[in-house]
């Protein structure tokens, strides 16, 4: 456990750093040039991915899939199976928690703010969906999961990450977040899991 508060430590301040850069000299030229891609099949094809990793869609399976995994825990008890789940499950509903938390606190000004009226930066607890861009909420949802996922799936843990980077990286082109949004909301659902997987143990330690 303190290896892996240790770990978790210096990757928030590695995080941290790159967050602080690419505000000040990263997010506002890329989000100008997503812009410009505005009305196109990448514009689009982003909006198409970020569906992946909806609210409401995760909300869903996340309630789904802790009655099924707390109902077949009571039934069999706890089996690998049911473990699995439960710890998926988990990891997301932690990270959505800890995301929406963060929203509420930095406040951060969306993308179409800065092109509609200039405005850039962080409101602390301006409570309205335009100033709930810091961290991306599809992205830590995609994260947590996904890293989850490959902790008791080893053998997907590449294509769910590199699900997880695709459908995060697409809400800059979809105009709803900048870099710093995403790489926020990339720790944020890491975190969660591998936090959750130190303290539930649903697999064997490897």
């Amino acid at each position: 456990m303190r290896t892996v508060l240790t770990r978790t430590l210096w990757a928030a301040l590695a995080t941290a750093l790159l967050v602080v850069v690419c505000y000040l000299f990263v997010d506002r030229p890329v989000a100008e040039a997503a812009l410009a891609l505005r009305d196109t099949a990448w514009h689009r094809g982003a909006n198409l991915l970020s569906q992946a990793a909806d609210s409401v869609f995760f909300a869903f399976w996340v309630a789904a899939g802790l009655v099924l995994g707390g109902a077949d825990a009571l039934r069999n008890g706890p089996t690998p199976r049911s473990r699995a789940i439960l710890f998926v499950c988990l990891s997301t509903a932690c990270a959505m928690a800890v995301g929406e938390a963060l929203k509420e606190l930095c406040g951060r000004a969306r993308p179409p703010l800065l092109f509609t009226k200039g405005v850039y930066g962080f409101f602390p607890f301006a409570g309205d969906y335009m100033h709930a861009s810091f961290p991306s909420g599809h992205t830590l949802r995609i994260f947590s999961s996904m890293t989850a996922l490959g902790l008791v799936l080893p053998r997907l843990r590449v294509p769910a990450l590199a699900l997880a980077v695709i459908v995060g990286a697409s809400r800059v082109p979809a105009l709803k977040h900048y870099p710093s949004d995403v790489l926020a909301g990339a720790f944020v659902g890491v975190v969660a899991a591998v936090w959750c997987y130190a303290l539930l143990r649903p697999t064997q330690p490897r």
